[in-house]
């Protein structure tokens, strides 16, 4: 019996020395599922972020879950960002989903691929408050099949 709770101990301190070494810099990060996975071109995925930190630099993520029945390599979206304030910046933005060959990008489970891609390194937010940040498909199609969900991320720079 004292072997095996000196076995939990030891199981039990390297879990906690495991969790305490990995940081998390992780500010915000949701997925808004897409209906029937195809995207219609009405259709506008929202988040709302609050940020408290106006010093610290944040990295952006867009983060895309397709299947293989995604028809393109790419997904063009239509990204909007409004601050606390409430201006408003729009811009359209490419995501690179799979290589000239066909191969999907990011890692994939069953037919799903997950990726995630880089939309904005080094961000400051220059006043605390809530974000909203909207995003609808760009691409040619009215009904966009094959996209599971689309999802934002924003983590804290190391610099």
């Amino acid at each position: 019996m004292k072997l095996k709770s000196k076995y939990l101990l030891l199981i039990s301190l390297a879990l906690i020395f495991i969790t305490s070494a990995c940081q998390d810099n992780r500010v915000y990060e949701s997925y808004v599922d897409i209906p029937n996975h195809e995207w219609n071109k009405d259709y506008t995925a929202s988040f709302e972020v609050e940020i408290t930190d106006s010093i610290q630099l944040h990295n952006i993520y867009v983060n895309i879950r397709n299947t293989g029945k995604y028809p393109y390599s790419n997904l063009w979206l239509f990204i909007k960002q409004i601050d606390p304030e409430g201006n408003m910046t729009e811009e359209k933005y490419e995501c690179h989903l799979a290589s000239d060959t066909g191969e999907w990008y990011g890692s994939g489970f069953g037919n799903i691929f997950d990726l995630q891609v880089l939309y904005k390194p080094a961000i400051l937010f220059e006043k605390p408050g809530l974000y909203t940040f909207e995003m609808v498909q760009g691409m040619r199609d009215d009904k966009l099949p094959g996209v599971v969900n689309i999802g934002l991320k924003l983590d804290k720079t190391n610099q």
